[in-house]
């Protein structure tokens, strides 16, 4: 395992927090993780996509394949979370987030979570970028509207601001801890943040998978990335 001894370092300094040596899927099963030990590592094989940048995503351990356990989520959860928990779920699972949704859409556990905030990793995947709509349809469908995207909330300088921005959206970073209360108070915001379509970052991936984005010189990519700054239309604000 690339990053086990990774996280393990990181867990002695915190007894809050423990590892688990497996990742979450739709199903128990073993995987083939590729690009292990790399920021773009994926159960998902495909070709490196186009729209983005991924050399520093997967310039590490290129070609490599490593043999992962996977638990099926919603049963993981029903065992080890009790339902009237104060649950928070944050996904960045390079594409896995659609299968994770899946189980606890299925399994009955999503409506019990306080807030889950979804990263569409799978939309850099060309041959599976369609299950993103097929989730956000699900989603949509459910009666408890607790979920928003990064794309929308994930807001900041930082990876640690825009973090902060998200919990403090919703209230997870105030003295309340009864959920029922905060999800009244905070039923507004979540509303608007479901109703969030993605159409423009969608689009957008497509436009630079099409124009071979990854394949333009850093300067053009520079120049680019200053525009949409100043126009507020990133991240970075």
């Amino acid at each position: 395992m690339h990053c086990i001894k990774s996280l393990e370092k990181i867990a002695s300094t915190d007894s809050r927090i423990i590892i688990c040596n497996f990742g979450l899927s739709n199903k128990n099963q073993d995987a083939e993780l590729f690009l292990p030990g790399s920021q773009g590592g994926t159960i998902f094989e495909s070709e490196i996509d186009g729209s983005e940048d991924m050399s520093e995503k997967t310039s590490k351990n290129d070609g490599e394949v490593e043999k992962i356990k996977l638990r099926d989520a919603n049963e993981w959860f029903e065992e080890n979370i009790n339902p009237a928990d104060y649950i928070v779920v944050k996904t960045n699972c390079e594409g896995s987030e659609v299968d994770i949704l899946d189980s606890l859409i299925d399994g009955k556990f999503m409506k019990n979570i306080y807030t889950f905030l979804v990263t569409f990793d799978i939309r850099e995947n060309p041959k599976y970028q369609y299950r993103e709509l097929e989730v956000r349809r699900r989603l949509k469908q459910q009666i408890e509207k607790n979920f928003c995207f990064s794309d929308d909330v994930m807001i900041g300088r930082s990876h640690e601001k825009r973090i902060e921005n998200w919990l403090k959206l919703f209230g997870v970073d105030t003295d309340i801890q009864d959920v029922k209360l905060l999800r009244s108070k905070y039923k507004k915001i979540f509303l608007q943040y479901s109703n969030k379509n993605g159409f423009m970052v969608r689009w957008e991936t497509k436009l630079k998978r099409n124009l071979g984005y990854a394949i333009f010189p850093n300067w053009i990519k520079v120049a680019l990335r200053y525009f949409k700054r100043t126009m507020r239309l990133n991240r970075d604000r």
